[in-house]
């Protein structure tokens, strides 16, 4: 959890390092990118390195004031997040925080704050956090964390020193996932999958993998079915499993890019085979001859809309790859703006 420990953020790492040696830490920072990236991770990093009774270029990771904000107990540094059984964090849990910043540390140099998601904040609790946001105490950091930075009030956003991160390399995944212990293929299979997020790869395990390219593949064969049973059923098992129909979703996302690729390429030449067409052989074998660049094309675009339905707007998964599936069939041959699901 110290700045050495973070991985492909280098740009990240480098603002922060540079308002730590000139003592120009701002009292507030929006670290923006998409999840399972490091971000949580840096938070964490940057909280020790304010607080390290042995600071340098990074906190030594053994002092008291380190080990008590790895082990969640440093009374000067809080994480506030998602409550269990909650879709948004509640104004409640921001006021409580609020009376806390308020007060002087009480064994820390720095006051710490760090929300995560902080675009599941709701709009009351958001309004609410915009007072402290505007009247910081002197020597308090607040950090939101952010997947969908353009969700978060524009008043908010603009109160804070916004910190893109980028996605890890395909080779960190990798070695992150031997680390844990998975099979040199199956991890490079994943980090090919997980576009650079060890949060997606988290999603992925050796075994779940070819159960769901069965469901990829049954979804774009029966999308183009006269009557699309197989995917209304695999709608209807997925109703109420968000990370399961996510994971779907992504995968069929790079399954599609695949197929794009081999598809536009001139007829004759060789193509390099990804690790993802090699590992699923013939599963992938069988969708290559299937639709144009152009389907392909609005197949991906679908895609995209299902997994924002449900990430943004809390779409139930069913409905979702119900309405995908729809996009997917495209306009009806007699003129029709949509055609019902069922009928071509």
């Amino acid at each position: 959890m110290r700045f050495a420990d973070i991985r492909d953020q280098d740009a990240a790492l480098e603002i922060f390092k540079r308002a730590i040696a000139s003592d120009k830490v701002p009292h507030a920072y929006l670290f923006e990118g998409q999840a399972g990236v490091g971000k949580n991770t840096a938070a964490r990093a940057l909280a020790m390195i304010l607080n390290c009774e042995e600071p340098g270029d990074d906190s030594c990771g053994v002092c008291t004031s380190c080990r008590k904000i790895i082990g969640n107990v440093h009374p000067d540094v809080r994480f506030l997040g998602l409550p269990e059984g909650k879709r948004r964090i509640p104004i409640e849990m921001v006021r409580n925080v609020q009376s806390w910043m308020e007060i002087r540390p009480h064994e820390g140099k720095a006051k710490v704050l760090v929300i995560d998601p902080a675009d599941l904040l709701t709009e009351q609790a958001a309004n609410a956090l915009l007072k402290t946001l505007e009247e910081p105490r002197a020597g308090s950091l607040i950090m939101l964390i952010s997947d969908h930075a353009s969700s978060l009030l524009p008043t908010i956003r603009s109160r804070c020193q916004s910190v893109r991160f980028g996605t890890l390399n395909e080779s960190t995944v990798v070695d992150l996932l031997l680390k844990n212990g998975l099979e040199q293929e199956k991890a490079v299979v994943i980090a090919a999958l997980c576009e650079g997020s060890m949060e997606r790869a988290s999603r992925y395990t050796a075994e779940d993998l070819a159960q769901r390219m069965q469901a990829v593949t049954a979804l774009l064969r029966s999308a183009d079915d006269n009557t699309p049973r197989d995917a209304m059923a695999i709608a209807a098992a997925l109703k109420g499993d968000r990370d399961e129909t996510l994971a779907i979703l992504e995968l069929m996302l790079q399954v599609l890019d695949e197929l794009m690729w081999l598809r536009s390429n001139p007829p004759g030449e060789t193509v390099e085979e990804s690790a993802i067409v090699k590992f699923f052989g013939e599963l992938m074998d069988g969708l290559t001859e299937r639709g144009s660049p152009g389907r392909m094309a609005q197949h991906i675009a679908a895609v995209h809309r299902a997994i924002t339905a449900m990430t943004r707007n809390n779409m139930n998964p069913q409905l979702a790859v119900e309405g995908m599936v729809m996009a997917m069939r495209g306009r009806t041959s007699g003129g029709e703006a949509w055609g019902r699901i069922g009928a071509r």
